[in-house]
């Protein structure tokens, strides 16, 4: 049995959706990860059991598996980068100027996270939120806390997300 290690990150690369539902195929990196920020976390799932009067083990068993969340802190954004992960509008003028828009949008993307080695996972179609975490001071920077929780993709037979084996 073959063992897979994964370790580290190369990149973290976002995108549209495929028009077809399934993953993007134009993806491209936002940028610089801050250290140590990458996690993928899943909630523990919803158990319900269910008991007769006459026994005290359960009889039934049934579970709804618990949300997978991606997160990470952006740390070098453009303007460019906050219209893409914020919404709003970028001026054509130079310098760029972002605006943020007035309500919130929903924004939908693929995303693909390739480690240094090991398994690359990929997110076919996730809700992709963001927030900014800014200190203006010596010891902090500007950071954009980024998270995605996959959605149900709108292509039949691709799951919500996929780990690949390394090449």
């Amino acid at each position: 049995m073959a063992s897979v290690v994964t370790l580290g990150l190369a990149s973290i690369e976002v995108g549209a959706v495929a028009a077809d539902g399934g993953p993007g195929t134009t993806l491209t990196s936002l940028g610089y990860t801050f250290e140590d920020s990458c996690t993928m976390t899943q909630d523990d799932p919803d158990v319900n059991e269910f008991f007769a009067e006459e026994v005290e083990d359960p009889i039934v068993r049934k579970m709804k598996k618990g949300r997978t969340t991606f997160a990470w802190q952006l740390m070098d954004p453009d303007a460019e980068t906050l219209q893409q992960i914020f919404g709003g509008t970028v001026s054509s003028t130079t310098p760029k100027t972002w605006d943020a828009p007035d309500v919130t949008p929903t924004i939908e993307k693929t995303v693909k996270i390739t480690p240094q080695e090991g398994l690359v996972i990929t997110i076919p179609r996730g809700s992709l939120v963001a927030k900014v975490n800014a200190q203006f001071s010596r010891k902090g920077m500007f950071l954009v806390d980024i998270s995605v929780v996959p959605l149900k993709p709108k292509k039949a037979g691709v799951g919500t997300f996929r780990a690949t084996n390394p090449a």
